[in-house]
C-alpha cells in the first residue's frame, strides 16, 4: 500500500475507505477528466501531494500523480450508488 494513504483520516463520520490499483499511474489529465465542474483540494504530506475530489456529497477520491493507487472514502448510507458511481468514473480513464 502507499505510504502516503497510511494513515486514513475519514472525511466524514461513518464513511468507509477503500483502495484501488489502476492499470496504470494516474496523471495530471486524469485528475483534470475526473475534476470536471467540482472543486480540486489538495493535502500537501512530507510524501508528496495528494489531489482530492469530492463527488457531489457522496464520494471523495484521493490522487496522487505518477501513483497507481487511489484512495476512495463514500458514504454508506448511499446504498450502492457511490461505488457503482466510482467503477463508472474509473472505467472511463482507466
Amino acid at each position: 500500500m502507499n505510504t502516503l494513504f497510511r494513515n486514513p483520516v475519514s472525511p466524514y463520520p461513518g464513511w468507509k475507505r477503500r483502495i484501488y490499483r489502476l492499470s496504470r499511474p494516474v496523471t495530471d489529465d486524469d485528475i483534470k477528466a475526473f475534476l470536471g465542474d467540482q472543486d480540486l483540494y489538495v493535502r500537501e504530506t512530507e510524501s508528496g501531494l495528494i489531489n482530492i475530489i469530492h463527488k457531489f456529497g457522496i464520494l471523495e477520491i484521493h490522487f496522487i500523480v505518477n501513483d497507481p493507487e487511489v484512495e476512495v472514502w463514500y458514504d454508506p448510507e448511499a446504498g450502492s450508488y457511490p461505488l457503482e458511481y466510482l467503477e463508472a468514473l474509473l472505467t472511463t480513464r482507466f
